[in-house]
């Protein structure tokens, strides 16, 4: 049995879901952790930040004690709600934390392959792009599930996707990145390109 348990509600309704599941099944045993997500009968559509939100302030409120941590993932794209989903979950904090991806959980993806810090302004064609000429991904975009082939290209590079996640945070935090705005150290919307997948992936003990 799972010494810790998460519960894990995003804004995909298929990718990410795909991910946390690899992640239990190559981790979860020797990390000693499960994680728990919504019933795949109420993932028919994606949902907007601010429903990311409302579902694990729900939870927290509801069931918090049964989970070491609940964790909201979503996507910067062109959501207009972002600030207010996070001063709503910040509130719950520690309990619920926020895996945030800029533009997309899709640049979370393409960090297993290679290292990236170029702004793409809430635009994802670059990186799926990017992600299309590996050959297991050459349909994803049209077909965005991680498929055995997908999954077992990621497999092997999770750690340092999430050295490089944690990489550009920090540079953005130090004023050392490449999308500062007029001097201005960058905050989370301003973070162009990056995710907060780094953490939730030390959260869980994966090293």
């Amino acid at each position: 049995m799972a010494d810790r348990v998460f519960f894990a509600v995003c804004e995909g309704r298929v990718t990410e879901y795909d991910y946390l599941t690899l992640l239990q099944n190559l981790y979860g045993a020797a990390c000693s952790f499960r994680i728990d997500m919504p019933a795949p009968g109420s993932r028919r559509d994606d949902m907007k930040p601010e429903q990311v939100a409302d579902f694990a302030i729900r939870v927290a409120e509801s069931d918090g004690d049964q989970y070491t941590e609940i964790w909201a993932l979503f996507d910067r794209d062109q959501h207009a709600g972002i600030p207010q989903a996070l001063n709503r979950l910040a509130r719950h904090a520690p309990k619920v934390r926020v895996a945030f991806s800029h533009p997309s959980f899709d640049f979370w993806l393409y960090l297993h392959f290679a290292g990236y810090d170029v702004p793409l302004n809430g635009s994802s064609q670059e990186i799926v792009k990017r992600l299309n000429q590996r050959e297991a991904w050459t349909r994803f975009g049209r077909d965005k599930r991680l498929t055995e082939a997908r999954a077992a290209d990621l497999a092997p590079h999770v750690v340092t996707a999430a050295g490089r996640a944690r990489g550009l945070e920090k540079r953005c935090a130090a004023d050392d990145c490449t999308h500062t705005r007029g001097g201005t150290v960058c905050g989370l919307l301003e973070r162009d390109p990056g995710s907060g997948m780094g953490a939730l992936i030390e959260s869980l003990g994966i090293r």
